[in-house]
């Protein structure tokens, strides 16, 4: 579940900063076609960029160590815990995460309901639409009053609602949307609001996206000798009729105002084009941000779990060793309780962590004495101070283990 919220969170921010970068900077421009592909790589980037890490780029920052002898760092595996201490039974435990959870599961499960409704409605009305051709050009045609709208390779209208330049119009505008595959996009917008459906950057997205289709389609209508002024006012008459599917591509939308200010805007020069290129550093700290994350939180690499002062050289009897011939183990004497046997014995799960619903796994590191005491027990990565605190002192409750040797020497390890 951890692991899901710190994915969710890495996504989010991606779409945050890439959207307030497309708000504040390319909003404004008419690089069109340009702009199709920034959200497209956007919204792929935000949802990969979590998977990937260099490891070249994970080494640029400084990761903080409290490594000051030679140990060798045992990770005990993640196991759930009775707790000893009971709480009050007044006591309320409220697991939040869970809480959080069950409700993004809940939002994301009625969106996927919605979504796949849609789907089915776009399937009945090509059932119940007839299969003809206008102008050479195969559509569908539907069976009551609505909205010209396309789905990938099918184009349904109904014909008998327009003229014939109104026709012509439609499927130009039709056409562009089919040819160019807009409907991949409207389907990604909406992959994205169910997944980060509480994330509003993830609505204005989408809805940029779907006027940016529009725009593409309404300038190719235009580059055809469409007089725009007419286009315009025929937009406008559409604004009428019912939108038969929210999913698709339709002849029209609610941001009339916008796509009129578009197809009336003068083209902007090419020199601002060069604003495109910052997605290159931004994508770059956030694979870099990842990388450094993954290193900080990943496991620890042989030569960076053993590591020694150099400044302060150990005598040859006080030296630690990580790899030994007979390694330590738990533990005196042939009947010696397991070390797992020891932690559910031992563990007392601290009761604010309980009632908070704090979990997960604290790697302590400690040293093994010759003589089988544990000692220099202290946490590596923890992730609340009630539950560090009980990691060291159950470490340092241990009983005596049988040391290791080496050489036919007994050794610290």
């Amino acid at each position: 579940m951890e692991t899901f919220f710190i994915y969710a969170i890495k996504v989010n921010a991606a779409l945050v900063f890439f959207y307030l970068l497309y708000f504040f900077l390319l909003r404004k421009d008419t690089f069109i076609e340009l702009r199709r592909y920034y959200f497209l790589s956007a919204i792929v980037f935000s949802l990969a960029y979590p998977f990937f890490t260099v490891d070249a780029l994970g080494n640029m920052l400084p990761v903080v160590s409290e490594k000051q002898d030679a140990t060798v760092t045992v990770m005990l595996g993640e196991s759930t815990m009775a707790v000893v201490e009971e709480p009050p039974a007044h006591a309320f435990h409220v697991n939040w995460k869970k809480i959080v959870y069950g409700m993004w599961l809940a939002g994301t499960g009625l969106l996927l309901l919605r979504f796949f409704g849609q789907l089915i409605s776009i399937l009945r009305i090509k059932r119940r639409s007839m299969k003809c051709r206008i102008h050479t050009i195969p559509v569908y045609h539907l069976p009551e009053e609505a909205r010209p709208f396309s789905f990938f390779r099918w184009i349904f209208i109904d014909d008998a609602m327009h003229s014939d330049n109104e026709l012509n119009q439609i499927l130009l505008h039709e056409q562009v949307h089919v040819k160019q595959w807009h409907s991949v996009d409207i389907l990604l917008g909406e992959c994205v609001c169910i997944f980060c459906w509480w994330n509003p950057v993830a609505w204005l997205m989408k809805r940029e996206i779907a006027i940016n289709l529009e725009y593409l389609a309404d300038s190719a209508v235009l580059q055809r000798g469409v007089d725009s002024r007419d286009y315009q006012y025929h937009l406008l008459r559409q604004t009428y009729h019912e939108t038969a599917v929210q999913i698709v591509n339709n002849f029209n939308v609610s941001q009339l105002k916008q796509r009129i200010m578009m197809m009336n805007k003068t083209k902007s020069p090419a020199r601002k084009l060069a604003k495109y290129f910052l997605v290159l550093p931004l994508a770059f700290l956030f694979i870099t941000a990842n990388s450094v994350y993954a290193r900080s939180h990943g496991p620890q690499d042989a030569d960076e779990q053993v590591w020694q002062d150099k400044n302060k050289p150990l005598s040859k009897s006080d030296e630690v060793f990580n790899v030994v011939d007979t390694p330590p183990h738990f533990g005196q004497g042939a009947h010696s309780e397991s070390i797992m046997d020891f932690i559910y014995s031992e563990l007392k799960y601290p009761q604010i962590a309980a009632e908070n619903g704090i979990e997960g796994r604290v790697i302590v590191q400690f040293i093994i004495e010759k003589d089988g005491r544990v000692s220099n027990a202290k946490i590596i990565r923890g992730i609340d101070p009630s539950l560090d605190n009980e990691a060291v002192r159950m470490v340092n409750a241990m009983p005596k283990w049988t040391p290791g040797e080496h050489k036919g020497e007994i050794v610290r390890v």
